[in-house]
């Protein structure tokens, strides 16, 4: 008799060991973890790792590839105490569209390693690059809730595979976090790190002159790499894009609600009236832009200050014929093209001061067209009037990197105040400025200005950018300051400097 009682406890023992390795959570009603005591990392010395399924993509399970932008570790699906199950994402070699999430145990050598897996694409599994494991919580990554609000979800641990139905993950690790906070308001993202996708899901994206992103091997955020960015040749790339396949604006993405964009720029050369984004029905026609004066300011590399309103007497501008010197304004034509077009006639204007071209006073100094820096220069259009021309002298050096932010401080709905950040810092504030008035718009380029076909008695037509762009933002909310930086810390990492 005393020896059936053994044999019997012996069976319930081999039973429960067994169901602590294959099916971890069975045995939680009650009693914590059986099989692991405290912390200890004893019971998995006897679950080794798998050896046929690791970091190394070539050791794939027959049948599936895997996808290397997505996250690939070790993790401990099986609440063992030690990381010893590996996961990533497949994709099924037979059915592109075909793509899971799946785990191999550890301590399961030769058998299955895709049994503990997520339903796949076709089942409405939701993919992001954004993504992450997290113990007792399962497979997370930012997706998108609605048509401004990102979250980051997840498909929580089971007995033997992972739930369809997501969970909110209210504690996510400080990078997803700070991710999250860069997608709050988020209109549009082009990243330019590996791809020229949008990752706030709401832009199409065609480009041109075969521009294009080295987009192999990915590049994961998690591993601290260096952007590769996005190259403009100057001569026939540019991008064109919308919000929906017509590449028009006025859907997901309305200029009206358009209150920040954030872009890293980085000139190769000053091209003529280069723009960095310009979106717009044509010419002088409902645009918004960002770009450069010119081909670029010469002279001291420091810019010179402009006289508030009532303190003319305390110009800086320097005693003729040394330096830059205010330009005469003759009529209300040149008037309307070189200042920014004052429409409130309560409201000063402050002077614009364009500098001649003068002989180097020393021998070390730069020539006549070798310019060093640029000013930069944001307009709004209404239908064929230009409301607001900011100009910000030799705010943009050559071949540096530069970050730039154009923001409202305030939601008003026509005249907010704008801030101008260069490099994380406050560079101006133009008060009671102006905000878009068209929703939709059908020339939405990147690298291109609407004005770029046209010329005039005046000026030669404007050129394609030549440069490299980054992580091209546009936001419905304001950005405020510790936005700002964070978003110009998170880049300066991303591009090595």
């Amino acid at each position: 008799m005393i020896i059936q009682l053994l044999w019997i406890a012996v069976c319930i023992l081999l039973i429960v060991a067994i169901l602590e390795i294959y099916y971890p959570k069975v045995l939680d009603e009650g009693f914590e973890n059986v099989m692991s005591v405290g912390d200890s990392a004893w019971w998995a010395t006897y679950v080794p790792r798998r050896g046929d399924i690791g970091y190394d993509p070539s050791e794939e399970e027959s049948g599936y590839i895997r996808d290397t932008r997505y996250y690939a570790g070790y993790t401990d699906i099986q609440r063992l105490g030690v990381n010893q199950d590996f996961c990533r994402m497949l994709t099924s070699k037979s059915d592109t569209k075909d793509t899971f999430f799946a785990c191999a145990l550890g301590g399961t050598e030769g058998l299955s390693s895709v049994h503990y897996r997520t339903p796949s694409t076709k089942q409405g599994f939701e993919l992001s690059r954004d993504d992450y494991m997290k113990n007792e919580v399962g497979y997370c990554r930012i997706l998108k809730s609605d048509a401004y609000t990102f979250e980051a979800r997840c498909n929580p641990e089971k007995d033997d595979d992972f739930g369809n139905r997501l969970v909110v993950d209210a504690n996510p690790p400080p990078d997803i976090e700070e991710l999250l906070l860069f997608y709050g308001g988020i209109v549009f993202w082009l990243r330019f790190i590996d791809d020229m996708v949008d990752y706030a899901k709401n832009l199409t994206v065609v480009s041109k002159g075969y521009l294009t992103i080295d987009e192999a091997p990915p590049l994961r955020l998690e591993d601290h790499p260096t952007a590769r960015t996005l190259e403009f040749n100057g001569t026939n790339q540019f991008m064109r894009i919308g919000d929906a396949r017509d590449l028009e604006f006025g859907r997901s993405v309305d200029l009206q609600y358009l209150r920040a964009v954030s872009v890293w720029v980085y000139f190769e050369e000053f091209t003529n009236n280069a723009h960095i984004f310009d979106f717009g029905n044509g010419a002088g026609k409902d645009n918004v832009f960002l770009g450069i004066i010119g081909r670029g300011s010469t002279g001291p590399s420091q810019p010179f200050l402009n006289p508030s309103c009532g303190l003319e007497n305390e110009s800086t501008v320097p005693l003729a014929p040394s330096g830059a010197q205010p330009a005469t304004v003759v009529t209300p034509q040149v008037l309307m093209e070189t200042t920014p077009a004052n429409i409130n006639e309560y409201v000063c204007p402050k002077p614009d001061i364009y500098g001649r071209t003068m002989k180097p006073i020393q021998p070390k100094s730069a020539p006549p067209g070798d310019a060093r820096y640029a000013d930069l220069v944001y307009e709004i259009w209404d239908t064929q009037q230009r409301k607001l021309h900011v100009q910000l002298t030799k705010a943009v050096p050559l071949r540096k990197w530069t970050h730039i932010v154009v923001t409202a401080m305030n939601m008003d709905a026509a005249k907010p105040d704008l801030a101008f950040y260069i490099n994380g810092a406050l560079h101006h504030v133009e008060k009671s400025a102006w905000l878009p008035q068209q929703s939709s718009t059908s020339n939405n380029y990147i690298g291109k200005s609407n004005w770029a076909n046209d010329t005039s008695m005046y000026q030669n037509a404007d050129e394609l950018f030549k440069g490299k762009l980054f992580d091209f933002r546009g936001y419905q909310t304001p950005m405020n300051q510790q936005k700002v930086k964070k978003t110009f810390t998170w880049g300066k990492a991303l591009l090595g400097l």
